[in-house]
């Protein structure tokens, strides 16, 4: 079913421009909830989220691919969660981002620098006194976008 959902959704995501991050759909407080995350290069709006799950639902009521009830949310993943694929560093570069790793590199195993560089194996992040860092995918316990002000 979420494979279908998948190909649906992405669908009318494709004509806007939108990217489907991920694909949620479980029970919460007793009712089943279908949790679409999307977002966009320069990132999406309340206006896009709403207009997207209108289209989206009407889609899915169409196609009767969800036969039981649920409630249809279209949110943004956010700013701050753990990237899952390479278009999230991407999407990211030039930004301040948080790595982990699974092993030091100069002896310590989290680096806050900016996104500089993606490549098919590793990343490259300017490290403030330490200068640019490259990083193995390998190595990459997690990441994410860090808040700037």
């Amino acid at each position: 079913m979420i494979e279908k959902i998948r190909e649906i959704v992405g669908q009318v995501l494709e004509a806007e421009g939108i990217e489907l991050v991920d694909i949620i759909y479980r029970k919460e407080a007793g009712s089943q909830v279908l949790r679409l995350l999307v977002d966009r290069e320069g990132g999406v709006v309340l206006s896009d989220c709403v207009g997207l799950s209108q289209r989206i639902s009407q889609v899915l009521d169409q196609g009767n691919v969800i036969t039981e009830q649920y409630l249809l949310e279209v949110d943004s993943p956010g700013v701050d969660r753990w990237f899952a694929v390479k278009r999230d560093y991407e999407r990211a570069k030039g930004r301040l981002v948080r790595v982990t790793l699974s092993e030091a590199i100069l002896d310590k195993k989290e680096y806050i620098g900016r996104l500089e560089e993606i490549s098919g194996v590793a990343i490259k992040i300017d490290v403030e006194k330490k200068g640019i860092i490259e990083v193995p995918f390998a190595k990459i316990v997690r990441a994410r976008q860090e808040v700037e002000f």
